[in-house]
């Protein structure tokens, strides 16, 4: 497993930060990260066209739920990547983040997770109220069966005929815990998580991690103190294809597309790690 901070040095373009340190003595130093390949580094963030539709996902009980879609217009089927919500459920931040990956060249699809309370559940962290609200409805939502259609969503973006057949998740904040929990029990080609929440109440499935899985967490985010982030690393030490990316200063929702808590030099970082693994993975 690697485990790391960013680094200057390994990330040319990130702003500098303090030396690399690995979170557990039992993980390996990273001194670099890959270049992505020349094909994924072409595109500057949202240069490519893309489309946008809503897609519907039957559930393995035959029900239906809703997703919003980007689709890459570089041609031919391309890699999925499945994104999961935060607490507020998919709205603009979260079609913002689906329109940058689809730019990406990726077919990036939105599940609409909250279906089961509200089918357009959809709420805004920068609107006085819905933070509670989110916290509130979060209390309904049930993590196990939202895992299940995590796993519902994987297979219906395997079976389209724009996708390769390749496809990722990659959740964040409730989202980022669904990743998780699908790299363990789902059958996804890799899985990224962005400053999940609660991954500490599951690290005893960690062990069910065959696949490929990265974590990006930032240092200051209080959902995810020291104890939590050593504990995950310690989870997670037995596990090559494992990487963990810690964020100096760095709070919650750092990669909210767009939003006041967007910290756009570790949302780049993050992301450009966590298209190297798409890449390596996907492509």
């Amino acid at each position: 497993m690697t485990a790391v901070f960013p680094s200057s040095s390994a990330m040319p373009s990130a702003p500098p930060v303090s030396p690399a340190r690995p979170l557990s003595r039992k993980t390996p130093r990273m001194s670099a990260m890959p270049k992505p390949p020349a094909t994924m580094r072409a595109a500057p963030r949202n240069e490519a066209p893309h489309s946008m539709s809503e897609l519907t996902i039957t559930t393995r009980a035959g029900e239906t739920f809703g997703a919003y879609a980007a689709f890459p217009d570089a041609g031919g089927p391309a890699p999925g990547l499945l994104l999961l919500n935060e607490v507020f459920g998919v709205n603009r931040f979260m079609r913002a983040i689906a329109d940058y990956w689809a730019g990406r060249g990726f077919l990036a699809v939105c599940p609409k997770l909250y279906w089961r309370i509200d089918p357009e559940f959809e709420l805004d962290p920068e609107t006085p109220g819905h933070r509670d609200r989110a916290l509130a409805t979060r209390s309904q939502f049930d993590v196990d069966l939202a895992v299940s259609d995590t796993a519902a969503a994987v297979a219906r973006l395997r079976d389209m005929p724009e996708c390769s057949g390749k496809v990722a998740t990659q959740g964040y904040c409730l989202g980022g815990l669904l990743a998780f929990l699908h790299a363990a029990r789902g059958e996804a080609d890799c899985d990224i998580s962005y400053y999940g929440v609660g991954i500490e109440d599951y690290l005893d499935e960690a062990a069910q991690i065959a696949r490929p899985v990265m974590l990006h967490i930032g240092e200051a985010d209080p959902w995810t103190p020291a104890p939590v982030r050593d504990a995950t690393a310690a989870a997670l030490a037995g596990h090559e294809g494992a990487e963990i990316y810690t964020y100096p200063d760095t709070d919650h929702a750092f990669a909210r597309e767009g939003a006041v808590t967007e910290v756009k030099a570790m949302k780049e970082l993050a992301n450009r790690r966590s298209e190297a693994m798409l890449g390596r993975v996907l492509r």
